[in-house]
């Protein structure tokens, strides 16, 4: 026997859903200003490298965060439907 109502597993879900893509759109944002930061890193030339990571390496790492975020962000458009009809959490 089911004890939520519809309606309220439906808000739930969908205001979580809403949530999720919140955050996800805010994390593209973030992603964006990064390669600025990036260029930031560029010793100017003819001094000593002095950075921890190379900037290669950085953009590297940057291309792959965007790429992971875009593919998680086309599974949740898949799965719109089922978040936003169906109560979850993350635990």
């Amino acid at each position: 026997m089911d004890l939520v109502p519809e309606m309220v597993k439906s808000l739930t879900g969908r205001s979580r859903y809403e949530a999720l893509v919140g955050n996800v759109q805010g994390l593209a944002m973030l992603l964006d200003g990064v390669n600025s930061l990036i260029r930031a890193c560029e010793p100017p030339p003819g001094t000593l490298y002095q950075f921890a990571a190379r900037i290669d390496d950085l953009e590297e790492s940057h291309r792959r965060a965007v790429e992971t975020l875009r593919a998680f962000h086309r599974r949740v458009k898949t799965y719109e439907a089922d978040l936003i009809a169906k109560p979850w959490k993350v635990s």
